[in-house]
């Protein structure tokens, strides 16, 4: 099963740490999703896609990209194909009119692209690939309702059901969106006034630049990466994080 990520923060960050330094960074869930990577960011507002077939785990190229991202939005995903062959096209984030989409599990693909009208089904960048039809029919409930939390709750519930799985994080630049349906997601809180307990020694050093930097970070992700303070996502839930890091929690299935 694939593997995302997600952070919104309060200013421009890196992500060395949670990809590659952390004891459980992003990098090591490689191992058992090694049919492509990629990364998406925004760089002034305008999005940004890089992504790769084959594993990230051995790729020095996926290091030297993270090292350059410097952001208040990035997601990142690792993938185990379930739909397409392993190619750079098939590989996650997906970018549509300035959102950003990574998608873990597998949904009904026919089924889904029967309910895209145009121009949402037309001129995929994948296949196409399950994951990115799922993103259209997000994209086209949303542009119908004029609302991106109504339009995520319309086309996840056409999705929920007869599905394998149904997590995704999605971002339009401005705001930071995760949802959980049928997989494992995490979420954290990083707050330079909240007191924290002894971590290991990188973690405390990490919180602490943090802290000295005023630095505040919403992260969603499919495991827990470090050993501070991670809680679960509800099953059917659906968070989002705006600007001012703002964090609302709707149970929607």
């Amino acid at each position: 099963m694939c593997r995302l990520f997600g952070l919104i923060a309060n200013g421009d960050v890196d992500i060395r740490f949670s990809m590659l330094e952390a004891r459980n960074g992003f990098k090591h869930l490689a191992r058992n999703n090694p049919d492509g990577w990629g990364l998406g960011w925004y760089d002034h507002g305008k999005a940004r896609i890089y992504k790769k077939e084959g594993s990230a785990l051995n790729s020095d190229e996926f290091d030297s990209k993270v090292k350059e991202i410097n952001s208040n939005i990035v997601i990142a995903h690792v993938r185990k194909a379930s739909s397409g062959c392993s190619r750079q096209e098939n590989s996650h984030p997906f970018e549509y009119k300035n959102w950003i989409f990574a998608h873990n599990g597998t949904v009904n693909k026919k089924k889904l692209l029967d309910l895209l009208d145009p121009p949402f089904d037309q001129h995929f960048t994948s296949d196409p690939i399950d994951s990115e039809i799922y993103f259209r029919l997000i994209m086209q409930c949303i542009q119908r309702e004029n609302d991106p939390v109504k339009g995520i709750i319309e086309a996840v519930t056409k999705v929920i059901g007869d599905d394998a799985g149904a997590n995704f994080v999605l971002s339009d630049g401005v705001s930071l969106y995760g949802f959980r349906g049928g997989r494992s997601l995490f979420y954290l809180e990083r707050r330079p006034d909240s007191p924290f307990e002894a971590r290991s020694a990188e973690t405390n050093a990490l919180i602490e630049s943090k802290r000295c930097a005023r630095e505040k970070a919403f992260v969603i992700c499919s495991e827990k990466l470090t050993d501070e303070d991670w809680h679960e996502v509800g099953e059917g839930e659906l968070i989002v994080v705006d600007k001012y890091l703002k964090v609302t929690r709707e149970k929607i299935i």
